[in-house]
């Protein structure tokens, strides 16, 4: 009887497909997230959940569609407190970069934390107000100043 022969080809598997992105991303599932559009022609706004994040984007689960490569403002409340008492609200501008039929992904052109004031909002009324800034990101040119955004 003479030994199988295997082929060499059966012990070499396919490589894993490198990963694309430059900046790792936190899964910080469970922070809701308000969006909205930035100008014409994209007029678009709604809630989300955040599915993962990093310094350079943001994957959000939402049923709101979205246009691919609109400008987008989106505000996210902290979980953490500056000083272990002031609340903060991160506060992005970006451009979204692909949709699917129950999340988007954007990337962030700017962003920054800002303090909020603590206040008791109205039934159905989640808005924080903000009162102040510090910025944390990088300024683009391309991204409208902040509060100029629909």
């Amino acid at each position: 009887m003479s030994p199988a022969r295997i082929s060499p080809a059966r012990f070499f598997y396919a490589p894993a497909p490198a990963e694309r992105r430059a900046k790792f991303r936190y899964p910080l599932q469970g922070l809701d997230v308000r969006f909205s559009s930035c100008g014409a022609p994209f007029g678009f706004s709604g809630t989300g959940r955040v599915l993962n994040m990093s310094s350079s984007g943001i994957l959000v689960a939402s049923q709101q569609q979205v246009s691919e490569g609109a400008l987008v403002e989106l505000r996210i409340e902290w979980p953490l407190l500056l000083d272990g008492k002031v609340p903060l609200q991160f506060h992005a501008f970006g451009r979204v970069l692909r949709r699917g039929r129950t999340q988007f992904a954007a990337s962030f052109e700017r962003y920054e934390f800002r303090t909020m004031k603590s206040f008791q909002p109205t039934a159905g009324d989640r808005r924080p107000m903000t009162d102040g800034a510090a910025v944390s990101g990088t300024p683009s040119s391309s991204v409208p100043a902040a509060g100029h955004c629909a």
